[in-house]
């Protein structure tokens, strides 16, 4: 089932969403409304990941960065609503 991921952390933005990336994360999704939906800069998506497997991923990473994850709130990618977003830069 798929999951989306929001959270804060301090610092090691770029470092962070790297090792999502090489868990399988993506910082966009595709859709049949928009092309492609562009998440806001602290969320990710995971096609398969439950919402305890993508908190966990992100406190590993976390731990291994020497970063905390101030906030986190992942849940199962169900009903939605959107603005698609600009491509990034």
């Amino acid at each position: 089932m798929a999951t989306i991921i929001t959270y804060d952390i301090p610092n090691k933005h770029r470092e962070f969403k790297n090792e999502m990336f090489t868990l399988g994360y993506l910082d966009k999704i595709p859709d049949n409304t928009c092309g492609i939906i562009y998440l806001p800069n602290t969320s990710l998506y995971h096609p398969t990941n439950s919402a305890q497997k993508a908190r966990d991923d992100a406190k590993a990473i976390c731990y291994r960065l020497g970063i905390s994850l101030e906030r986190c709130i992942s849940t199962i990618w169900q009903s939605w609503a959107a603005i698609c977003g600009e491509k990034f830069k």
